[in-house]
C-alpha cells in the first residue's frame, strides 16, 4: 500500500470517527430514538465486513502462494463447524422449548457453537503445548 493510498484510508476513519461521535452525541441529547444510532452501527458492521473481505481477496491476488495457508485454515474451519452442526443436537422437549421460548433450530445452532468453541479452545491449548514444548528442544 502506498502513502497515498494509507492517508486516504487514514482520513476516511476520521471521518467515519468523526460520524459516529456526532450521532453518539445526538443520542444523548435526544435519546427518544436510537434508531438513528442502529442503524449507522449496522452501516459500520457491513461496511467493515466488506471492506476486510475486498482487502483480503486483493493480498491473496498479490501473493497466491502465501494466500494457501489462509485457504487451508478457512477450510478447516468451515469442516470443524460442519461437524459441530452434525454432532449437536436438540434435547429438549416441546414444553421446555415453549417454555424457554426458543425453537429447536435455535437449540441445535447453539449447541453446534459450543462444540465449535470446544474444539478451537482444544486447537489453540495444544499449539501453545507444542510451541512451549518445541522451543525447550530447540535450545
Amino acid at each position: 500500500m502506498t502513502e497515498k493510498h494509507f492517508k486516504l484510508i487514514q482520513w476516511m476513519l476520521y471521518g467515519l470517527m468523526a460520524i459516529s461521535a456526532l450521532f453518539g452525541l445526538l443520542f444523548y441529547i435526544n435519546p427518544s430514538s436510537s434508531d438513528l444510532l442502529i442503524y449507522w452501527g449496522y452501516i459500520l458492521a457491513v461496511v467493515s465486513g466488506v471492506v476486510t473481505i475486498l482487502l483480503s481477496i486483493v493480498s491473496m491476488a498479490r501473493n497466491p502462494k502465501g494466500s494457501i495457508k489462509v485457504l487451508v485454515i478457512i477450510a478447516a474451519m468451515i469442516i470443524v463447524g460442519v461437524i459441530s452442526y452434525a454432532m449437536s443436537t436438540n434435547t429438549y422437549s416441546a414444553a421446555e422449548l415453549d417454555k424457554y421460548d426458543v425453537t429447536a433450530s435455535g437449540v441445535k445452532l447453539v449447541s453446534a457453537g459450543l462444540y465449535m468453541t470446544y474444539v478451537i479452545a482444544i486447537i489453540a491449548i495444544a499449539v501453545f503445548i507444542y510451541s512451549s514444548v518445541s522451543r525447550i528442544f530447540n535450545k
